[in-house]
């Protein structure tokens, strides 16, 4: 017959131990969340501003009518200078251009996608994480006289 003995000396420190384990887990993956959406939102209001400046790339159709048309040309051509010029590389690894489009003329609509390292669960996800991001803006010009 086998004995059992009754002292549990050192079951807490096990249980102590493996509790601080799942918590430093836990507060790791959750500090990676937060990295992840941290960089959504600012490449989304980079996504933003580009459509914003794209949509500043217009010309002028009929000056007694106010219309106004933009082209995918000039849009593209719009996004491209604002994302150099805010040396967007730098703060985006792997930035790129997904598509521009112009909507009805006055429309548009920039989608950006880059990609995020979380910081210190890179050795799970080396590659990052893909995040994109959608910027619409519009044109309107208006009569001041009116």
């Amino acid at each position: 017959m086998i004995r059992h003995r009754e002292n549990d000396e050192g079951q807490t420190s096990v249980f102590v131990i493996g509790v601080t384990v799942v918590i430093l887990l836990f507060a790791l993956t959750i500090t990676a969340i937060m990295s992840v959406n941290l960089q959504h939102r600012k490449l989304l209001s980079l996504a933003d501003s580009a459509a914003q400046s794209a949509a500043t790339a217009f010309t002028i159709v009929d000056p007694n009518e106010f219309s106004v048309t933009i082209t995918d040309a000039s849009a593209s051509q719009q996004v491209n200078e604002h994302l150099r010029a805010l040396d967007a590389e730098q703060h985006f690894p792997n930035i790129a251009v997904q598509s521009v489009r112009v909507i009805g003329e006055t429309t548009v609509q920039v989608r950006l996608r880059a990609t995020a390292h979380p910081p210190i669960v890179n050795w799970v996800i080396p590659d990052g994480v893909t995040v994109v991001a959608e910027g619409t803006a519009r044109t309107q010009l208006n009569d001041s006289e009116q």
